[in-house]
């Protein structure tokens, strides 16, 4: 997963339980925004052989009639985060946003559903619900003709807490959301305590993304150790990044290599080198006078961050990093 996300939490609505029934009906077309929040009152269709259990929700794309239990889920996006709330996807994109370390077991039992997504693919799978977000929204009336379709769009939620408890809300795992934030926060704790004695209170961190030749410094909500780095160790967000990547909700602000000492002049720097840049550009930025002229360079206190396992921001995938790059700050440390 490495979307930009848009800004959320002014433009978080609720999911709105507003009915049941029985059946599977897809939603209709409507507005732009989506959450989760069940409604008071709700009730449910009773289960018989012929029916399954339903409850319609509020989303994005209006109303959607839903299994309460759904049993093969195609997830366009947001496999992980399903996985983390005990939804195990039948189906996921395979070329853009499988691939993570820390799901290798979910992950070996999903089919891939191509990229963005094969309508011929899903429909032969006999789904019955599916989710997805806006690298797939063109096909959204061609999905819901498939199974019951939700759209949730990176304006909904802000961080991965807040995307867990939005669908666990959604799906009605309030619980296994719940216990997975309980975790993160339990993580958050551990990892804090481990570093205490190598971080300092206030010690600033730039995170750079290297891609082919362009320099950019990401937010908190991109990959690369954002989540880990500055909202559960909490080191402090340079100004510039938290304006021009953060607030923005663009999470990422490109930079030039000679502005390096104004806005990468931090503490520590975590550096990601993506696919695609070869190693000449990646020797001719460590090698230039202007890097070496950093002060987190100047004291031994650069960390590279390996592409295919930092890429990742899901929530199963956060809670792996944070042991590494804690690990990683402590050893640097030594």
């Amino acid at each position: 997963m490495f979307a930009v996300k848009g800004l959320a939490a002014a433009l978080m609505a609720a999911v709105l339980v507003v009915s049941s029934g029985c059946g599977n009906s897809a939603g209709t077309n409507t507005g732009q925004q989506a959450g989760a929040t069940p409604a008071p009152n709700q009730t449910e269709g009773k289960s018989t052989e012929s029916t399954t259990k339903t409850r319609t929700v509020k989303t994005a794309k209006g109303e959607v009639t839903i299994p309460t239990e759904p049993k093969r889920v195609v997830a366009a996006y947001y496999h992980g985060t399903l996985a983390a709330l005990g939804i195990n996807a039948i189906g996921a994109n395979k070329q853009w946003w499988m691939g993570s370390p820390f799901l290798k077991e979910q992950e070996a039992k999903m089919e891939d559903i191509g990229a963005p997504g094969s309508v011929e693919k899903i429909a032969s799978m006999n789904p019955d619900l599916i989710v997805m977000n806006g690298f797939t929204e063109e096909n959204y009336d061609k999905f819901a003709k498939i199974a019951p379709s939700v759209f949730i769009p990176y304006t909904a939620y802000n961080n991965v807490r807040e995307e867990v408890k939005l669908l666990g809300d959604l799906l009605g795992k309030q619980k296994e959301a719940a216990e997975w934030l309980a975790k993160y926060e339990q993580k958050a704790k551990d990892s804090r305590e481990k570093v205490k004695d190598v971080v300092k209170d206030g010690e600033t961190a730039v995170i750079i993304n290297v891609r082919e030749k362009k320099i950019s410094l990401l937010g908190d909500n991109y990959g690369r150790g954002g989540e880990i780095i500055y909202n559960m160790l909490k080191m402090k967000v340079p100004e510039f990044v938290q304006k021009q990547a953060i607030d923005t909700g663009k999470q990422i602000a490109e930079i030039s290599m000679e502005t390096l000492p104004t806005y990468a002049n931090a503490d520590r720097i975590f550096i990601c080198m993506n696919e695609g840049t070869t190693e000449e550009q990646v020797k001719e930025i460590l090698n230039s006078p202007i890097w070496k002229s950093l002060p987190a360079v100047k004291n031994n206190k650069v960390y590279m961050l390996d592409y295919k396992t930092y890429l990742y921001y899901d929530p199963i995938s956060i809670l792996g990093q944070a042991d590494l790059i804690t690990d990683m700050l402590v050893k640097g440390a030594k």
